[in-house]
């Protein structure tokens, strides 16, 4: 899946990951594994806030999915996304 692409333009997705708590350590160094995802904030019972930038709405699925399956993790919710050109090149 390739995705829609504009040079020098940015997808920016928020998701909630719900991980096992048993599992949370695994699963945050997991994520921290994947380039453009970064985690925000955690919670003792595994709820995590995360983003995930990418250049193509291809590629914001791809990693989506493969956090949704990821081991450990119970389940994962979009919440927001946005298409953002590069403010450079808005002037």
């Amino acid at each position: 899946m390739r995705g829609n692409h504009f040079p020098g333009s940015m997808n920016i997705s928020s998701i909630i990951v719900h991980a096992k708590p048993t599992e949370l350590a695994s699963v945050r160094g997991n994520l921290e594994q994947i380039p453009g995802v970064e985690i925000h904030a955690a919670t003792d019972d595994g709820k995590l806030v995360v983003t995930i930038e990418s250049e193509t709405d291809g590629e914001t699925a791809s990693t989506f999915d493969r956090i949704n399956v990821m081991d450990g993790v119970m389940s994962a919710a979009m919440v927001f996304h946005q298409f953002e050109s590069d403010p450079e090149k808005e002037a």
